[in-house]
């Protein structure tokens, strides 16, 4: 059995059920198949955590990656993971992901823009998805690079078109290279990922018509893809799989925390809009933010004083810390250097932002729509379809959690996945 595990980030389950989202792949797909519009993400809810728990099957206090930014405590600069410009999947996944079981067992593995791939040894092809076109030129595989180039596809332009209002066209070029990765390449594991509509609903806002467009766009995209699979391949030999890593909230005021760290003497700017040093700062992660102390003396101290500071800011829904991540699903600071002495989040309408220069602890938002909150916030629920044979058609699945997919699939695909947290969801096996 072949399967193809198609992400649309940011897809919100509400979407389904939303007359003005146009969806007609998706709808005639779910016909045939297998539907839950509500999948719980992780915490924080944003595009790196959640997907390496789809194809790890366990939370970020497992598989490592805590975040879409953290900071390095060690050089004591931000670190956005998003793009893989800085580390190897093998340096931030701390367990096996699904195609490191396949590839050992002899099966064919390949990705198309999937998040925390850079050099993962255990994909047979690999394209990543880079934000920067000096990384998408170093850390491309040379002959993935080679073989793309020989077909016409357009290189040189990756970085351009990773900036958020031009991703469709990598979008389209991620449907277009799938397409041909799947015929040429064969594999019977296949990753691929569709990020526009995550980024117009940043830019524009969820429900908004940019959102809806970026929706009906990537839906074409799949139904592109899909409709280059043999005739009857569904009913013979592949599993499609379509997943969500989270929902979208609105988002109207941002909060900036490290201003009223810098008026308590714990950081300081550079009068360039940069943070010069800081006994202690915030890194945003949208609806989330992590707070990190950077003092050696008692960290864990100035953490748990700060917190009736910080929980009083307009927009800040929850502080949680250390002793309360295990709930969360997140490690200690002590297990891994990432996570943060304190994790915050937002309320509904709000988002974190890293500005710490002037005297406002509300201002605009960076971004319009915002996810990263409790993946039990409605608004925030994922997605998740399946087809294929010996699945059932038309059920309606209870929500269910990200860290389902991978043993599914491993079920699907006829692989051993023991150890993890998800299950594998045979009710929609026939």
């Amino acid at each position: 059995m072949r399967a193809i595990v198609i992400s649309i980030d940011g897809l919100a389950g509400f979407y389904w059920d939303d007359t003005q989202a146009r969806m007609p792949t998706l709808r005639r797909l779910a016909e045939r198949g297998v539907l839950a519009s509500r999948m719980e993400a992780v915490f924080p809810s944003t595009t790196w955590p959640t997907h390496v728990s789809m194809v790890t099957g366990v939370r970020p206090s497992r598989h490592g990656v805590v975040a879409n930014h953290v900071l390095n405590r060690r050089t004591r600069q931000t670190e956005d993971l998003t793009g893989d410009p800085i580390h190897d999947a093998d340096a931030l996944l701390r367990v096996p992901a699904i195609y490191d079981l396949a590839h050992a067992t002899g099966l064919r593995t390949a990705a198309v823009d999937w998040p925390a791939t850079r050099n993962a040894a255990a994909l047979d092809f690999n394209l990543p998805f880079f934000k920067d076109q000096a990384v998408f030129e170093s850390q491309t595989a040379p002959r993935v690079w080679a073989e793309l180039a020989a077909l016409g596809f357009p290189m040189d332009r990756q970085g351009q078109w990773a900036e958020l209002p031009r991703r469709f066209l990598k979008d389209a070029m991620v449907a277009d290279v799938a397409a041909h990765v799947w015929a040429r390449h064969e594999p019977d594991l296949m990753l691929v990922h569709f990020l526009s509509t995550d980024s117009f609903q940043h830019l524009h806002g969820p429900r908004s018509p940019e959102a809806y467009w970026a929706i009906e766009y990537v839906d074409q995209r799949i139904g592109a893809l899909l409709a280059t699979l043999a005739a009857g391949a569904l009913d013979r030999d592949t599993s499609v799989f379509v997943v969500s890593d989270h929902g979208f909230l609105p988002s109207c005021h941002g909060i900036r925390a490290n201003v009223r760290l810098r008026q308590l003497g714990l950081l300081r700017t550079d009068g360039r809009g940069g943070i010069s040093g800081a006994e202690a700062r915030v890194v945003m992660n949208h609806g989330a933010a992590c707070l990190y102390v950077l003092r050696g003396d008692d960290p864990a101290l100035l953490a748990r004083q700060l917190v009736p500071e910080l929980a009083r800011l307009e927009g800040v829904s929850r502080i949680w810390t250390p002793s309360e991540y295990a709930a969360l699903g997140l490690p200690t600071p002590a297990d891994n250097a990432h996570a943060g002495d304190l994790v915050l989040e937002a309320a509904p309408g709000y988002s974190f932002v890293d500005d710490a220069e002037g005297e406002d602890i509300v201002g605009p938002p960076k971004y319009l729509g915002t996810h990263g909150q409790l993946a039990t916030r409605p608004e925030n629920a994922a997605f998740f379809l399946s087809a294929g044979p010996g699945m059932k058609r038309g059920l309606a699945l209870l929500p269910i959690t990200s860290r389902d997919v991978a043993p599914t699939i491993a079920r699907v695909i006829g692989i051993a996945m023991d150890g993890v947290e998800g299950r594998a969801l045979t009710e929609i096996l026939t």
